[in-house]
């Protein structure tokens, strides 16, 4: 934010050097990124007369004219200009000079008669016509009559002055203005700040009978304010105004369009006059674009818009780009006569979003695009309607069009004094932030050590107790910490225990040669389509992103899956022959739609594997030794997921639980992801063996006596699952019952249609004796009896 020194002083008084000035604001947050002295620009120039002019004996177009410079003696300079003459003001460069152009001007002779300096020209000062009437013509720069010779041309041309470059942080657009910056300037010098109070005349009228304005989409318009200016009076700005346009870098038009600028530099609200004549229908209307429609900006470039971009448009076509650039068939023009200013508010993300889509970036988009005060918007339009009246510039409408739904009030904020004391490590009387505070505008009160603090509206930024304590300190001065030795308990570091069992986990897969990835959180909305998940299934209550990278990220994901087909798909079209990868991430689950508090943030693990020699039972074979490793007693049962082929996966059941699921993904599933081979996937729930208890370590002597060994073919119905069997066959055969392993299932000839043979082993030994022929044959036929009460038999 670049600021005029002179400027400034109109609202503060300003009794300390540059420097101090600086150190203060530096001090309070403001950083002061240089410093430009105008002044240091132009030196030794100076208001000349003319007083008399005679040829130059030795040249047919040089001139020798005596100038007076408001001293005793006049000073000779020879001139080659020819629009020169008595009595003419003009300014002189004398001995030692320095222009704007970077010329140094020195004494010398020019065909042997003494000259003592240079007249200039409008170039010669780097001016613009806009700068100074006539400094675009050619040949010397004819001055104001009225000017004294002698005058400092510094002065006359407003390069009196210095200009601060502040920067302003994101957080603070309040003072990407004038009056923002004095109200801190006014806060480090403790200084009041003598902000305008706008009054004006009017004129009786409606101004419904002149125009009307229609809003549509108060989210991106959340107030809109106009009035309308009858008998306009097109002409120069005063020099005044002109200067501290100039000062900022902006090149003075015309007066009302100037005020509009100058209330823009001044309250940081962006202001926009039409020529009400241009107006269609007399109407005015905030909506968003037609898709394709196209507007012509005031720079002369055509744009084509989007639904998303917000105009401000008449019964027939958009007028201007809605808080960005006003259009080229409604600007002021020299013959206008009737004005509707606007004064608005405009949604910052959009203001935003719609310059960059149409590379148009001005003063007024980034203003809007960090955000503007709702309750700035009257003021801006009182000031820019004051300086109106006060510069005869038009007739004032008496009544106003203002349209919003609702306006917000200053906040109030209750923060304990010895809060901010303990946050900051210092002792700051309750009384000395309450000075502070309302110094800094919010308006503040002390009751029993709570300070009552009324935001005002343009102070967004503040929120809580760090704020304030944030506000305090940076004007109570960062000089007053003072460094203290760290207090506290040390505690050794060390991972989580959900770190350490993630890392377990992680160590247990690397050594089965899997590898780690680790994928995006966001997926497309789309991705669950291929799943073809159950419309009551939890993965499809989806997290929608408000503001997504795109469609692709758009989503938080429910499920790992997809993620890891993509990944498996990508290896295989690139020629990959076999993988084995594994993520340890999150899924997010909603616990209502739409959202009223943070998601379920639940860990999963989720595998997947191709290649040869890959198959259901390698990675049931990785799965048992997870849940192995945890101590974990699951049942394998069979599920029914649909992206999963109907007859190759399984369920994880922990007691009455289901914790994952994995097999062979569907071919119908595989061909959306084109895939052309066989994969398998797992997904399992981690809460439960994060939460599993390991039991303790229980060694055991080795056994003194031999264990038994019997084979069993068993024909069983073909849906029969096996592992419910081995279990049965377990628990049946008690406690000298050791270990029972499935060898072999067998469908084909002489098996029965809907009948399989299940081969299994039983180990039987005793901690007591060896088991003898009886015994081992009692629990043989124990086992075979029971068997045959759940439709089992002993294959003969």
């Amino acid at each position: 934010m670049k600021v005029s020194l002179n400027w400034l002083k109109l609202y503060v008084d300003i009794d300390v050097t540059l420097d101090e000035l600086c150190n203060k604001m530096i001090s309070a947050g403001f950083e002061v990124e240089g410093v430009e002295n105008l002044a240091d620009t132009m030196q030794n120039v100076v208001v000349g007369k003319i007083v008399k002019i005679t040829p130059h004996e030795n040249s047919d177009h040089l001139q020798i004219c005596q100038i007076d410079i408001g001293e005793s003696e006049l000073v000779q300079i020879v001139t080659g200009a020819q629009n020169v003459f008595e009595g003419a003001i003009v300014p002189a460069a004398l001995h030692n000079s320095v222009l704007p152009n970077g010329m140094n001007i020195k004494k010398g002779k020019l065909r042997g008669v003494e000259s003592c300096g240079m007249l200039c020209s409008g170039e010669e000062l780097c001016l613009k016509e806009a700068d100074y009437p006539g400094a675009e013509v050619y040949g010397i720069l004819i001055l104001d009559d009225s000017l004294i010779p002698g005058t400092d041309m510094r002065e006359v041309l407003g390069l009196d002055d210095v200009i601060i470059d502040f920067s302003v942080t994101s957080n603070r657009p309040d003072c990407q203005c004038m009056i923002g910056i004095a109200r801190e300037v006014g806060v480090v010098l403790n200084k009041p700040v003598n902000i305008p109070n706008p009054t004006y005349k009017t004129v009786s009228g409606e101004i419904t009978d002149y125009i009307t304005v229609e809003d549509r989409n108060f989210d991106l318009c959340e107030r809109y304010m106009g009035r309308v200016v009858n008998n306009l009076r097109i002409k120069p700005s005063p020099d005044w105004m002109k200067k501290c346009l100039k000062a900022a870098g902006m090149r003075p038009i015309n007066n009302i369009v100037d005020i509009t600028n100058f209330v823009m530099l001044e309250t940081g609200q962006p202001m926009h006059a039409f020529d009400r004549r241009d107006i269609k229908g007399n109407k005015i209307i905030i909506r968003n674009a037609f898709e394709g429609e196209k507007i012509t900006t005031l720079d002369e470039k055509e744009h084509t818009l989007t639904e998303q971009m917000l105009v401000i448009a008449d019964a027939e076509a958009p007028s201007c780009l809605a808080g960005i650039m006003g259009g080229l068939n409604s600007e002021i023009k020299d013959d206008t006569t009737e004005l509707f200013l606007e004064s608005a508010k405009f949604k910052r993300d959009n203001v935003r979003s719609t310059a960059r889509a149409l590379g148009v970036r001005t003063e007024s988009s980034s203003r809007f695009e960090r955000g503007t005060d709702i309750m700035n918007v009257q003021f801006a339009m009182d000031r820019a309607l004051q300086l109106i009246s006060e510069l005869d510039a038009g007739d004032i409408i008496d009544t106003t069009i203002d349209l919003h739904q609702g306006l917000k009030e200053d906040r109030l904020l209750n923060v304990s004094a010895q809060s901010v004391n303990d946050l900051l490590g210092l002792n700051i009387d309750a009384s000395v932030m309450v000075d502070i505070l309302n110094r800094l505008s919010i308006k503040t009160s002390e009751d029993n050590g709570i300070l009552n603090c009324l935001i005002p509206s343009w102070r967004d930024d503040i929120e809580g107790k760090a704020d304030i304590a944030e506000e305090v300190m940076r004007i109570y001065g960062y000089e007053h910490i003072v460094g203290t030795s760290v207090k506290g308990v040390l505690t050794r570091g060390k991972k989580s225990d959900e770190r350490m069992k993630a890392d377990k986990i992680k160590n247990l897969l690397i050594c089965n040669s899997m590898r780690e990835i680790t994928t995006y959180s966001f997926i497309s909305s789309k991705a669950l389509e291929p799943l073809n998940l159950n419309e009551a299934d939890e993965r499809n209550k989806t997290i929608s992103i408000i503001n997504p990278l795109g469609d692709e990220y758009s989503t938080m994901r429910t499920q790992l899956t997809t993620s890891m087909l993509t990944v498996l798909s990508t290896n295989i079209n690139r020629k990959t022959k076999s993988a084995r990868f594994f993520e340890i991430s999150k899924r997010f689950i909603p616990k209502s739609l739409p959202l009223t508090e943070q998601p379920l943030e639940l860990p999963v693990l989720c595998m997947g594997i191709y290649g040869e020699g890959e198959d259901f039972f390698t990675l049931k074979g990785i799965i048992e030794q997870l849940m192995q490793s945890f101590s974990l007693n699951v049942k394998y049962q069979k599920s029914a997921e649909p992206f999963l082929h109907p007859g190759r996966q399984a369920q994880i059941v922990l007691g009455d639980t289901v914790i994952g699921t994995f097999g062979e993904v569907h071919p119908k599933t595989a061909d959306c992801y084109d895939i052309n081979e066989k994969v398998y996937v797992a997904e399992i729930k981690l809460e439960q063996l994060y939460a599993a208890v390991q039991p303790p370590v229980i060694y055991k002597a080795t056994p003194k006596f031999p264990a038994v060994n019997r084979d069993l073919a068993l024909l069983c119905n073909k849906t029969q699952p096996v592992g419910d069997l081995i279990d049965f066959v377990s628990q049946t055969a008690g406690k000298l019952c050791e270990n029972v392993e499935l060898f072999d299932i067998y469908e084909g000839e002489q098996i029965p249609d809907g009948k399989k043979s299940v081969a299994i082993s039983l180990v039987l030994r005793s901690a007591e004796a060896t088991l003898t022929d009886l015994e081992v044959d009692a629990v043989i036929n124990k086992v075979i009896k029971r068997l045959q009460t759940i439709d089992v038999a002993l294959r003969q």
